[in-house]
């Protein structure tokens, strides 16, 4: 890891092919990113190496910090459009099996923001639950984090019947899938778009307290309105700044000046 500050998982396993002539096959891949794993997991200074850059958490304005909306696709995440947004819901994309870089930065976020809830929608096959049972495992032995399935389950199925897909035999999960819910599978995309999207509405409606949302379209009201006068007040006190200093007035005198002249409480970190 010498001369490197940070790198992603697929950055090492293309290192370890080009210099120590490792096999470039996924199996490869799947070893290296399981050892390094536990390497990390007991090493925190091994595990500030490596990065991972795919799976962002979409935060929107004033979020209500107690519920976040976890998606295993992308797809899903443009699909819902604005509706977190208007909900005030941040919204982490999975990609598949999450890795340890995300799960430990959705850790660190949960425990400052005071997370208790995951909404998560996925698919019903036998990689869509256990994408979210290691995702549960997880998050609520670090943080207590209980996940709520919006979609899909198998309720949704019942009631809707989208169109399924055989379950793939190959897949080692597949015996313990067909077990409990039968040889076909759903993909959340299979519902009808409006049916999905009115499912997804309605469940972050249920888990948002509407006085939360009433209080943070108020502040916003309010911000947008003082906008004009809050720009003309920063103009001026940057007026200000510039012809003290100008004036060789030194920075800790410009700062109780203007702070008297506009009446503002200044706060040295």
């Amino acid at each position: 890891m010498k001369g490197y500050s940070r790198l992603t998982i697929r950055q090492v396993y293309y290192i370890a092919i080009a210099r120590f002539k490792y096999p470039a096959t996924r199996d490869f891949y799947k070893r290296l990113d399981r050892y390094l794993s536990k390497i990390r997991r007991v090493n925190p200074e091994v595990h500030e190496k490596f990065i991972d850059p795919t799976r962002r958490f979409f935060i929107p304005p004033l979020p209500y910090r107690r519920i976040e909306i976890w998606v295993e696709k992308d797809s899903i995440r443009v699909f819902m459009g604005k509706t977190p947004a208007k909900y005030r819901l941040g919204t982490q994309v999975l990609r598949g099996f999450a890795s340890l870089s995300m799960f430990r930065l959705a850790i660190e976020r949960a425990r400052k923001r005071g997370v208790t809830t995951v909404l998560y929608l996925g698919d019903l096959d036998p990689s869509g639950l256990l994408i979210e049972s290691v995702a549960q495992e997880e998050m609520n032995h670090e943080a207590g984090i209980r996940f709520v399935r919006l979609a899909l389950t198998l309720q949704q199925i019942r009631r809707f019947k989208p169109p399924s897909r055989p379950v793939n035999m190959r897949d080692s999960r597949a015996r313990a899938y067909i077990e409990k819910y039968g040889d076909r599978c759903w993909e959340v995309e299979a519902l009808r778009p409006r049916t999905l999207y009115r499912l997804i509405e309605k469940g972050l409606k249920d888990a948002v307290p509407p006085e939360y949302l009433a209080e943070t379209e108020a502040k916003e009201r309010a911000a947008r309105l003082a906008r004009p006068l809050t720009e003309r007040l920063r103009q001026a006190i940057e007026r200000g700044v510039s012809e003290l200093l100008a004036a060789g007035v030194p920075e800790e005198e410009v700062l109780k000046q203007l702070s008297k002249k506009y009446s503002i409480r200044v706060i040295r970190e």
